[in-house]
C-alpha cells in the first residue's frame, strides 16, 4: 500500500543496479471502487510514464508529479498529495503539458541490468528525542545481532553534547563492526557533520552523514550495502556518503554557507 510505498520504491531502486527502463510505483487515497477516486489518473499517467525511455530508474507517480523512487516519502495521509521529494524537484510535473526535468534524470546505464536481492535486515532506526535516557540503547547497542543503526538526529545533525554515555557506546559500536548512520529529522536540508561541536563528537566515534537522503532511502540503501558480502563494514561506511542512484546531492551543496565571507569580514572589521 502507499503507507510503506516509499520504503519499497527505494529499495527496488538499489536492487535494481544498472537499470534501463522506466518502473512505476503509484497507488491512490481513494479506492477506484469509489465514484470520485484519484485511482484513475495515477495509473493512467504511471501507465504513459512506464512506456517512455527516458525514465531509465525507479520511479514513483502521485498526484501529477513523477518523484524519483528513492527521494520520496509520504508527507500526508489524507491528502491527494500523499508523496513529496523534499529535496529534488519532480522529474515531471503534469498540468495541460508534462513539464519534464530531463536534466535530473538519471543517465542511461552501461552494463546490463544486475539484480541484488540480498538485503541485511538487522538494522534499526532510532529517532532521538530531547531528554531520553542513554541506558534504553544500551541493549541494542551491544547487541552482536544489530549490524547496522540509523539514528535521526537533530537539524544537521547534532544531539546534547552532554551525552558522552551515548557517545562512548555510539564508539564500542562502530569498533564492533557496527554502522552508524546520522540523518535529520528536517524533511529539507540534510545532515553536515562537524559543523558544530555536537556533531563533530559523532564523527570522531565513527558515524557518517546519510546527507539529505530520505529515513527511507538511508536505510534501504543501509540494508542494500550490509547484505553485500563482499563489502566490508568501512567500505559501507565509504559508499554511504556517495550517490548510487541519485538518492543524495553532492556535499558541498548541503555545506554552502549563506554569506560566505561574512566571517572573515567580521574578523576584519574586529582586527582579529
Amino acid at each position: 500500500g502507499t503507507d510503506t510505498m516509499a520504503y519499497a520504491a527505494s529499495a527496488l531502486s538499489f536492487m535494481l543496479e544498472n537499470l534501463g527502463k522506466p518502473v512505476v510505483f503509484t497507488g491512490s487515497q481513494i479506492p477506484l471502487c469509489e465514484a470520485h477516486n484519484d485511482a484513475r489518473r495515477n495509473i493512467i499517467a504511471s501507465i504513459l510514464f512506464a512506456g517512455r525511455d527516458s525514465y531509465p530508474e525507479v520511479l514513483l507517480f502521485f498526484d501529477d508529479k513523477l518523484l524519483r523512487g528513492c527521494r520520496a516519502t509520504k508527507t500526508n495521509t489524507h491528502g491527494l498529495g500523499a508523496f513529496a521529494s523534499p529535496n529534488l524537484a519532480p522529474l515531471a510535473t503534469l498540468g495541460v503539458t508534462i513539464a519534464e526535468r530531463l536534466d535530473l534524470v538519471l543517465p542511461p546505464p552501461k552494463a546490463p541490468l544486475k539484480v541484488r536481492v540480498r538485503v541485511e535486515t538487522r538494522i534499526l532506526v532510532i529517532r532521538l528525542v530531547p531528554g531520553f535516557d542513554d541506558a534504553v540503547l544500551q541493549i541494542l547497542l551491544t547487541s552482536d545481532s544489530l549490524k547496522g543503526l540509523v539514528l535521526e538526529l537533530y537539524g544537521t545533525g547534532n544531539m546534547q553534547t552532554s551525552k558522552k554515555g551515548l557517545l562512548d557506546m555510539l564508539a564500542k559500536a562502530h569498533e564492533g563492526g557496527m554502522v552508524l548512520v546520522a540523518t535529520s529529522q528536517c524533511a529539507m536540508g540534510g545532515v553536515v557533520l562537524a559543523k558544530y561541536a555536537a556533531s563533530s563528537a559523532l564523527v570522531g566515534v565513527g558515524v557518517v552523514s546519510a546527507g539529505d537522503m530520505t529515513t527511507e532511502a538511508a536505510s534501504t540503501k543501509l540494508g542494500h550495502l550490509l547484505g553485500n558480502p563482499d563489502l566490508t563494514p568501512h567500505q559501507v561506511r565509504a559508499l554511504m556518503g556517495v550517490t548510487l542512484r541519485g538518492e543524495l546531492s553532492p556535499p558541498e551543496e548541503l555545506a554552502k554557507p549563506v554569506f560566505p565571507n561574512a566571517f572573515r569580514l567580521a574578523g576584519m572589521l574586529r582586527g582579529t
